[in-house]
């Protein structure tokens, strides 16, 4: 049998027998009182004053409550009932000779009870803190398990933002200052400006054609990329940007169905002195936190960037200085990318593919 302690917290459990301990404690000082009674045989324990069996009753009682308590009562009127009962004195009444003689295993049963219950009262108030005191070492646990993990996670997102490096709003701009530059190179400079507006990302410029859109320049594409680098006139994104002069994303209800699987947004490129659609800028693919509703506005930027270079004329110089000199050659927007595929084409590599951003000079 146990006894159910409530606390405000939880719950407690105390036994009701006392431990081994209390009555392996009680069997040795029964039997010390014992051994100094058969020790000293003109000496009669049960006579002397205080009883020798006080002392069972009181220390077991203080030590484990009531029940031990009693225990060492029951036990000491055994033995005080063993050594005798002392004899009827002259002129003394039953009545009296029975308080006499059970006045002293009554008073160990009363102080055993009294004490006894002071005792437990103590006791569950010791359980009930060590109950109290686990659950806080158990919560402190908890606590310090989550602020190592709060650690180990914060020092991750600073590693993770020591990686990204500074902030690409002064490369973007410089990127896009560049492309305004009729000597730069357009595909290193176009590479710039996507990484800095879209760091990881996929895209590509296509200039507009009769017959479709045909690639220029892409920047951050894979050797095994899906994207096309050409789009007939009959597809349904060519029609949004050249006919109807959108800019389809794929959030927008319905843009999906014409971007196809093409990538996730575009935005035509118009001429800057005639207003008419000359070619599109297009996202592939980029990081999922930056495929906002800002998209359409951050192509917006690089479409207007690259206006000039696919409009107006470029000089082409030759820089390589181990080969003979070539005089510059003036031409017309990005058709001098175009003499790259050709010879891609010669050479047995795919025609379609664009050309390595390194290898435009």
């Amino acid at each position: 049998m146990r006894k159910r302690l409530k606390s405000w917290e939880g719950g407690v459990w105390l036994p009701i027998l006392p431990p081994l301990e209390a009555l392996l404690e009680l069997a040795v000082l029964l039997g010390l009182i014992a051994l100094i009674d058969w020790l000293m045989p003109s000496v009669d324990v049960a006579s002397l004053e205080p009883s020798p069996y006080w002392i069972p009753v009181l220390l077991l009682s203080l030590q484990y409550g009531t029940v031990a308590g009693l225990l060492a009562a029951a036990a000491a009127t055994a033995a005080y009932v063993l050594n005798g009962f002392p004899e009827l004195g002259i002129g003394e009444n039953l009545f009296t000779y029975l308080l006499r003689v059970w006045a002293l295993p009554i008073l160990w049963i009363g102080v055993s009870l009294l004490v006894g219950q002071f005792r437990l009262r103590q006791i569950e108030v010791k359980q009930e803190l060590k109950h109290q005191l686990t659950q806080r070492q158990a919560e402190r646990d908890s606590l310090a398990s989550y602020a190592s993990d709060l650690e180990a996670r914060c020092q991750r997102l600073e590693r993770h933002m020591t990686a990204r490096g500074p902030a690409t709003g002064g490369a973007l701009l410089d990127a896009l200052n560049e492309l305004q530059d009729p000597a730069a190179n357009l595909a290193e400079a176009f590479g710039a400006a996507a990484r800095a507006a879209f760091p990881g990302g996929q895209l590509s410029v296509f200039a507009a054609m009769p017959t479709g859109f045909e690639g220029v320049v892409q920047a951050g594409w894979p050797d095994n990329a899906p994207w096309r680098s050409e789009i007939p006139a009959s597809d349904a994104l060519y029609r949004a940007i050249v006919s109807d002069r959108r800019a389809p994303c794929a959030l927008t209800v319905g843009d999906e169905f014409i971007l196809g699987r093409e990538g996730f947004a575009a935005h035509p490129i118009f001429a800057p002195e005639t207003g008419r659609v000359i070619g599109m800028v297009k996202l592939e693919h980029a990081d999922p936190q930056l495929l906002t509703a800002a998209t359409v506005g951050r192509l917006s930027i690089i479409a207007g960037a690259m206006a000039a270079p696919l409009a107006e004329p470029r000089m082409v110089v030759n820089n390589d200085p181990s080969s003979a000199a070539a005089p510059a050659r003036l031409t017309r927007g990005w058709r001098h990318l175009s003499w790259r595929k050709a010879a891609a084409a010669q050479a047995g590599a795919d025609p379609v593919r664009f050309p390595h951003p390194n290898a435009l000079k």
